[in-house]
């Protein structure tokens, strides 16, 4: 069935208003400024999700882990009888948990720019179009919005999950919301907007092409904007396999928690983005590397004991990081969450790797278990000045800074843990080492100067002879 809206009232007993004023809405688009962001540089690469949920690809296709919910959705704008697709931004931005689209209205005196979100915990998915009428008069509009639906299992699951069937989407007068299912199966997708616009059925002139198997409907919503007045539409979209009950229950729970989902990705992003936060030269590997923690939490040392082995060529280790974090930040959604934690691999994972293979690279290893952190600077020949601070190792909080030339090297260590053993190891080469300030004898052991110490500040400076 390629097209099919059936109006049938349908009594649900969960609340379904937004909460929180438009302005709340808005200023969520001015919050993405103090997030880290990326360019996106090919929208048919593009991926933003969780464990629960994969937004992909330009058509911007959604898919649960159990089923695939839309093969895409296309947004419009029509003035008078002109009728401006949203289908090619001018800036796309990711986000850890958002994205951000800016689409330029030529000679239309509007600005659109669409946020899509992640929630945390919940399968759903939330869409803001912000819509600005930059003009000095006023301006009366059409937002039309309309997804495809293609009902159907995931990549994930087996044939033994269940059989795509043709899809049909009814929509509900009484509460603005629109439902399709797998005629065959369970399976429900869910999606509305904020019960502050009046929202009606219609068929965009911007479709895109429908499955076999799918079935498409939209909505257009009248907006009268005064010169200089800024709408923001929310479209929240969830989906179940088990049921219809479930999918309505998220879709509402999408709308009441707004604001809350947001405040929650945000604070645990800032969280992550002072954690372990370092400084090297390469801006690259920096980037995944930040990238690696919001998107699988800080790396911890506690399975390890004993220093690691030292790294013979740093240079060859960091081609291989490079290597590895080509396209990371463009592909670590999609892979994360087709990952399968039961299939057995000879390998972790790249996003696994990146974080503590950075740390190694950096001459940094933590040995919760004994109580002592290990530094041995062996950095690529291009890194000569390097530091990680807030960087957790059980209770500890150390921060690491390191400074390399060919003649001297400098470690300067703070940790909150004065017990904690802090073991620095320098080539035997630099044989004239100071421990704050003054000159101290030590001894060499397989090529390099241990010196142990604790306390909450150590500098050590070493020079070759």
């Amino acid at each position: 069935m390629k097209y099919s809206i059936l109006t049938i009232p349908i009594v649900l007993f969960i609340s379904l208003s937004c909460q929180g004023p438009q302005s709340e809405e808005a200023m969520l688009f001015d919050s993405l400024e103090k997030l880290p962001s990326v360019p996106v540089n090919e929208a048919t690469s593009f991926s933003l999700g969780s464990e629960n949920i994969l937004i992909s690809g330009k058509q911007q296709k959604i898919t649960l882990k159990t089923i695939q919910l839309w093969s895409g959705s296309t947004a419009a704008i029509q003035t008078g009888t002109e009728t401006i697709c949203l289908d090619n931004s001018s800036d796309f931005n990711k986000y850890p948990f958002a994205s951000k689209q800016i689409f330029q209205l030529n000679n239309s005196g509007l600005e659109v720019s669409q946020l899509q979100f992640i929630s945390k915990d919940k399968p759903g998915i939330t869409l803001l179009y912000s819509i600005k009428n930059v003009d000095n008069s006023a301006k009366s509009i059409r937002f039309k919005f309309q997804p495809n639906v293609d009902l159907k299992p995931s990549l994930l699951m087996d044939s033994t999950f269940g059989s795509n069937a043709a899809d049909q989407i009814i929509y509900d007068e009484l509460t603005g919301i629109f439902t399709a299912k797998d005629q065959d199966n369970n399976w429900y997708a869910a999606w509305g907007t904020s019960t502050d616009f009046n929202m009606s059925p219609t068929i965009s002139d911007c479709t895109q092409e429908i499955s076999e198997s799918g079935a498409s409907a939209g909505f257009e919503i009248s907006l009268e904007l005064a010169a200089n007045e800024e709408r923001v539409i929310p479209i929240f979209i969830a989906g179940s396999d088990l049921g219809e009950f479930t999918a309505m229950e998220i879709l509402a729970d999408l709308r009441k928690d707004l604001y809350t989902d947001w405040d929650e990705n945000f604070a645990l992003v800032d969280s992550l983005r002072k954690t372990a936060k370092i400084t090297i030269p390469d801006q690259e590997l920096h980037t995944a590397y930040d990238w690696a923690k919001y998107k699988v939490g800080s790396y911890k040392f506690d399975k390890y004991q004993g220093p690691a082995s030292p790294i013979e060529d740093p240079d060859e280790i960091h081609r291989f990081l490079k290597e590895l974090t080509k396209e990371f930040t463009a592909q670590v959604d999609e892979a994360l969450f087709f990952f399968d934690k039961n299939k057995p691999r000879h390998i972790a994972p790249g996003w696994d790797l990146i974080q503590p293979t950075t740390l190694l690279l950096m001459g940094i290893h933590g040995d919760a278990v004994n109580r002592v952190t290990y530094i041995r600077p062996n950095l690529p020949k291009d890194w000569k000045d390097i530091s990680v601070d807030n960087l957790w190792i059980e209770d500890n909080k150390i921060n690491i800074s390191i400074r390399s030339d060919e003649d001297q090297i400098t470690v300067e260590v703070t940790q909150t843990q004065k017990k904690v053993g802090i073991s620095i190891e320098l080539p035997e080469e630099f044989s004239k080492v100071k421990v704050l300030g003054k000159e101290v004898s030590n001894d060499t052991k397989d090529g390099f100067r241990r010196i142990l110490m604790t306390g909450d500040h150590v500098k050590i400076e070493a020079l070759k002879n």
